[in-house]
């Protein structure tokens, strides 16, 4: 069952404050078994993730598919690092994850088992991505 607790939340923040220290996170858990990660402040080039979307231009909002960071073509290896510090700092941070990150599910058969869930984004839906 899915499940993430404070301690590992605080162990993303803090490796993604290591990894990216002049751009701004917030780095949230949302019931038990979610972590949200949005950026809400970074460089200009960032805002290039919004072309073509039109409500994303306008909100300064967007939804990250980390599954396929290859859609955010130059940005597709920060899309990559945050992924994967989502899925590896945990590991040795003393929480609930200890053991790390892992995924046996199969949706072929409806079966769904994962350490916790990832989601990240560009901005926040009430608070708009600022570029510094």
């Amino acid at each position: 069952m899915a499940y993430i607790d404070n301690t590992d939340v605080k162990a993303i923040r803090t490796e993604l404050k290591k990894a990216f220290p002049k751009m701004k996170f917030s780095v949230r858990k949302e019931h038990h078994s979610s972590v949200h990660i949005s950026i809400v402040k970074g460089p200009a080039a960032l805002e290039s993730i919004f072309e073509g979307d039109e409500y994303a231009a306008k909100n300064r909002y967007s939804q990250l598919n980390h599954f396929h960071p290859h859609f955010y073509g130059e940005h597709e290896a920060l899309v990559r690092k945050i992924s994967e510090i989502a899925h590896t700092a945990p590991a040795g941070a003393g929480g609930a994850n200890n053991k790390g990150y892992y995924d046996n599910s199969d949706a072929m058969t409806d079966y769904f088992d994962t350490a916790y869930y990832v989601n990240l984004a560009i901005g926040k839906w009430d608070k708009p991505y600022e570029a510094v």
